[in-house]
């Protein structure tokens, strides 16, 4: 399990992250084009407009500093089981895939991924970025938040701060909904009960399942998509709820009066991970130190609302677009990074019991 420094967001303070920005590790290797004639990645995003954004940002860019064809290919979401299966085959449609921390973790208990750094240790791109954002088998592109949003026209007056608030029903009135699964629910219940963020995992059940009897009766709509919590805030259906950062943000692009709470926000984050035993390791390495360049993650975050990895990012981001992201230096210092390790070991029963006290 990992360290409670490890999963804490608040280990790194605003100096912190931005002192991540410091001086690279020159001597590690780059891209080495010697060998890029004739040669392919294909490596698997969540296609859509995200994988639109993954090629604009990472992978047309690559081929053209290297001469290497990079494809991207959609898949199903978590695809844990296709990797596992050509691992074990031995037959590899992927050389890379991006993927989430919870799925690294079902991922490297049985080795099915290789190591993201070679010989030569990480290169100056993936060292700029924050230890909590990276691993072993993860160098993390881009992140997204959980967090409190509200609705300024019902809830302008006296609007919730934190989580406490979101739970204090009597004393902060409006129409609320949570999000029908325990990951990212769990969490919140904790802090709003009073426990701190640097003692959050592992989590206590019994604790949470208490906060959240406190507020069950006053949760109009447990929502099961990111889309239905935009359009919530959209139509005022709901004045406050918990929900992606991004999907509250479509309801201000699109108009709705919508303000975001990162006090306390849950952070978790995606990257490029290499297949174990693959026929291209080596120049998947190669990518993953180009996409962690600074310049290219702020790139993506321009087709996006996720936030950069790499704090380098925001010199090449405007101020507008940085006020959006969840690792503007601002919150991050407020949030805390989910613990995978704990959730890849827990997830079974703690979705059982959120199930069970749903109906209960």
């Amino acid at each position: 399990m990992q360290s409670k420094t490890q999963t804490r967001m608040t280990a790194i303070d605003r100096r912190g992250f931005m002192a991540a920005t410091g001086t690279a590790l020159l001597a590690a290797p780059f891209i080495r084009t010697a060998s890029a004639k004739s040669r392919t990645l294909t490596i698997r995003d969540p296609g859509g407009p995200v994988g639109e954004a993954y090629r604009r940002s990472f992978f047309e860019p690559f081929s053209k500093r290297t001469g290497i064809d990079v494809i991207g290919v959609q898949s199903s979401h978590g695809p844990t089981g296709e990797i596992k299966a050509m691992v074990e085959a031995g037959n590899y449609a992927w050389d890379g895939a991006l993927l989430d921390m919870s799925d690294v973790v079902v991922l490297t208990d049985r080795q099915y991924l290789e190591t993201v750094s070679g010989p030569g240790g990480l290169g100056p791109n993936a060292s700029q970025i924050p230890a909590d954002l990276r691993n072993d088998f993860l160098i993390g592109a881009m992140g997204y938040a959980t967090v409190l949003a509200y609705r300024t026209d019902t809830m302008g007056k006296q609007p919730p701060k934190n989580l406490a608030d979101f739970w204090n029903t009597s004393a902060i009135p409006g129409v609320r909904s949570l999000r029908k699964h325990p990951n990212g629910t769990l969490e919140p219940a904790l802090l709003a009960d009073g426990v701190q963020k640097a003692d959050l995992y592992p989590l206590d059940l019994d604790r949470a399942f208490r906060s959240l009897d406190r507020i069950k009766n006053d949760i109009a709509v447990w929502w099961t998509g990111g889309a239905q919590t935009s359009q919530m805030l959209k139509t005022g259906e709901v004045d406050c709820l918990l929900t992606w950062n991004a999907r509250a943000q479509v309801a201000i692009d699109d108009g709705a009066p919508v303000n975001i709470v990162w006090k306390d926000g849950m952070f978790s984050f995606a990257g490029f991970a290499i297949l174990k035993g693959g026929p291209n390791v080596e120049l998947m390495r190669e990518f993953i130190e180009f996409a962690s360049a600074g310049e290219r993650q702020a790139e993506f975050v321009k087709h996006s609302t996720s936030g950069p990895c790499n704090p380098r990012a925001f010199d090449f981001i405007e101020p507008k677009l940085a006020e959006i992201l969840p690792t503007h230096p601002d919150y991050f210092a407020e949030m805390f990074v989910m613990d995978a390790k704990w959730w890849g070991s827990n997830n079974a029963v703690a979705q059982e019991r959120y199930e069970s006290w749903l109906v209960g």
